[in-house]
């Protein structure tokens, strides 16, 4: 009998347009979007900022700024207030005499003006000012040559940056931060439908009381639209992750490069499965719950409201954490597990012991939401519409 009322179920889900809209059309578009979106974040091409001077400007010093890409020198009759309206990004006040200046060896003063808070006047001020690092070493290097004096006794050592990374770098941590997300709010959205269908819009048509009638088992109706309402969880979720490594893999230079796992792709690809499985029977069973408490569809979309934002809130707790920083304490604590671990599988780190410990602390979780859930369900003043 369990296996007819879930095929009911998933009959009378897969009628509604709008169920099947929520599980498959929507976690599509918002993945293609937030896919172009990152990668355009993280790409550095087609980005051109304007500086403003109010004079022509020494020829070494041009060719020296025109030499960057992104860089396209105008002169104003007023530039500071170019920036200032958003005309130009940047300002280079540069003195006239500069090349007597330089000439002479005398000290002077460059002012580099620009608002910091605009994202395209600090990235402008930031090119500015390593180009003109770059020029004030190279007459540095000049006078030092002239005076016979090695370069070496100003620089007795240099500096090399290196990325602990380098293969993945920013996008890894970039994918590694919405990818828990976007997973989790796709299973949230893809079995929120059918979940205030299956009870609380039964209440709302007043044929929940055919069902009871019938001789199965409440126990029985209950799983079966529990499992019913994880399917279309788990299929969401799925959908999710095999929409967005499809659209990263095909469509982006530089995301793309976070799911290079190399000898760990398997063991990544069966922790996902089984953590997906398990968020979608946990998320399912609250929903659920959330639908046999409540009168009417109304009143359970006001509370679905909460479940939606679980997902979210925990990403800005860990994200920037390094995935070697996490002590098994994190996947303890409920959906802030889920983005710990998902973010060490993507950077190759497969760990036994935060596996279990998620998928124990969800284990627990889904029990006990599924039997505030079976209490409720057994209760007629829940059941029945009021």
């Amino acid at each position: 009998m369990l296996s007819h009322i879930y095929k009911k179920e998933m009959i009378d889900a897969l009628r509604d347009r709008k169920t099947l809209l929520l599980t498959i059309l929507v976690p599509m578009i918002t993945m293609l979007g937030l896919v172009f979106f990152y990668e355009s974040m993280l790409s550095d091409k087609g980005e051109q900022y304007t500086l403003a001077v109010g004079h022509s400007l020494p020829s070494a010093l041009e060719s020296k700024l025109n030499a960057i890409d992104e860089i396209s020198v105008k002169t104003f009759a007023k530039p500071e207030e170019a920036v200032d309206d958003g005309k130009a990004d940047v300002y280079l006040n540069v003195p006239k005499e500069f090349d007597s200046y330089v000439n002479s060896m005398t000290p002077f003063k460059i002012d580099v003006y620009g608002n910091s808070i605009d994202q395209g006047s600090s990235n402008a001020m930031q090119l500015v000012q390593s180009a003109l690092d770059q020029y004030k070493n190279e007459i540095v290097q000049e006078r030092l040559t002239n005076k016979h004096i090695d370069q070496s006794v100003i620089q007795p050592f240099t500096i090399q940056q290196k990325e602990a990374d380098e293969e993945k770098g920013a996008s890894a941590i970039m994918i590694s931060a919405i990818l828990p997300m976007l997973i989790l709010t796709s299973i949230v959205s893809g079995a929120m439908p059918i979940a205030l269908d299956i009870m609380a819009g039964e209440k709302d048509r007043k044929s929940i009381e055919a069902l009871l009638l019938t001789p199965v088992s409440r126990n029985k109706v209950l799983v079966g639209k529990w499992l019913a309402v994880s399917t279309f969880g788990v299929a969401s979720g799925v959908l999710a992750l095999v929409f967005l490594i499809l659209s990263t893999v095909l469509f982006t230079e530089n995301l793309k490069t976070a799911f290079q796992l190399g000898d760990h792709m398997w063991s990544v690809i069966g922790a996902s499965a089984l953590i997906i499985v398990l968020s979608a029977l946990l998320i399912s069973a609250m929903e659920l719950f959330i639908s046999i408490i409540s009168s009417s569809v109304k009143e359970a979309q006001s509370y679905m409201s909460l479940v939606v934002f679980l997902p979210i809130f925990p990403m800005f707790f860990i994200l920037s954490k390094a995935p070697n920083q996490f002590d098994l304490s994190y996947f303890l604590i409920p959906f802030l597990n889920l983005h710990a671990l998902f973010k060490q599988l993507l950077f190759g780190m497969v760990e036994p012991a935060a596996i279990l410990y998620t998928s124990g602390t969800i284990a627990v979780l889904i029990a006990i939401f599924f039997l505030l859930a079976r209490a409720c369900f057994l209760k007629d003043k829940w059941v029945l519409p009021k």
